[in-house]
């Protein structure tokens, strides 16, 4: 049952334990995306006319359908979803052209743990301008995490739209600029980092072990590897995992069940000395199998949730 689950988390040294990430994605904010043609705003320029998100190495999750989400989570404010977000975002890309980008920006730059996370995009007006955006938000990020985290480009907009063709010669350059820092992403990361990560990282571990599992056996699982764990953070990891199209939910007959999307194992096995039962692939069925006792997950749902997995 889940005391199996427990052993082999257990029996990991999680100084050596890492977490490898299902994927990479971009988090986008900044003007709006429209459905007019042609656009209004820079973001809506990149990603509905030239199709940004088929030219990064990530996926490109938009600020719009996160924050939808966030009304269904137990989150305190904004902020702290946007976090959890920044967390586990390969970028989080700010393209400040409205008043709500600016703040928006002048809000992550602030912000220690969305700031690592960090790039902009922005007007080649402010690489000289003395305006407040400039010697405050910009400089602050480049001043704490470099020059190059920064992207200035000479697009014009002609009232209300931007002009396609002041940007189109440096659309390159600027997939360039996010390429490269997206290539600079380790494949996997240390699992004992910190807590808030640690229970992204075994929220999916769990998920991914047993194909397809209920809301309420996922956090009775999680609560039992991390008693310390709170039922509402619990829940709002899960949300931000779908936000970043690594967990997806299934409504099936009376229940939510969540599966994982990747079907790769998400753990680069690390054991304690002494332990004599390594082969991971074999204790991973037999958790699935003693996990019957708990849950039985209709057959329908298991099938649904592999054939969604991608390798």
């Amino acid at each position: 049952m889940i005391e199996a689950l427990r052993a082999l988390y257990d029996d990991q040294d999680h100084t050596k334990l890492r977490f490898i990430r299902p994927s990479k994605f971009d988090f986008l904010c900044g003007g709006v995306i429209s459905q007019n043609s042609p656009s209004n705003t820079l973001r809506d320029y990149l990603y509905r006319t030239r199709h940004l998100s088929t030219h990064l190495k990530a996926d490109v999750v938009l600020a719009e359908e996160a924050r939808d989400l966030y009304r269904s989570t137990k989150y305190r404010d904004l902020i702290s979803f946007e976090e959890d977000i920044a967390r586990i975002a390969s970028l989080v890309l700010v393209i400040p052209e409205s008043p709500g980008s600016l703040a928006e920006l002048g809000a992550f730059a602030s912000n220690a743990i969305i700031r690592q996370a960090l790039c902009v995009i922005v007007q080649e007006r402010y690489a000289s301008d003395e305006s407040f955006i400039r010697l405050g938000p910009i400089e602050y990020i480049i001043q704490n995490q470099g020059r190059d985290f920064v992207g200035f480009y000479p697009w014009r907009i002609d009232s209300p739209r931007i002009l396609s063709r002041s940007m189109s010669p440096h659309y390159n350059e600027l997939v360039d600029f996010i390429n490269v820092h997206l290539d600079r992403l380790p494949a996997s990361v240390p699992f004992d980092r910190t807590h808030e990560l640690q229970l992204f990282y075994l929220i999916y571990w769990i998920v991914n072990i047993l194909v397809a599992i209920s809301a309420s056996v996922l956090k009775d699982c999680v609560s039992y590897l991390l008693p310390d764990a709170k039922p509402d953070d619990i829940t709002n990891k899960i949300y931000s995992l779908m936000i970043a199209g690594w967990l997806k939910r299934y409504s099936y007959s009376r229940k939510d069940y969540y599966y994982a999307t990747v079907d790769r194992d998400p753990f680069n096995y690390g054991y304690k000395p002494g332990i004599r039962e390594r082969d991971s692939i074999r204790r991973k069925s037999d958790i699935r199998e003693r996990m019957r006792a708990v849950e039985q997950v209709p057959p329908y749902v298991l099938s649904k949730a592999a054939g969604d997995r991608r390798p």
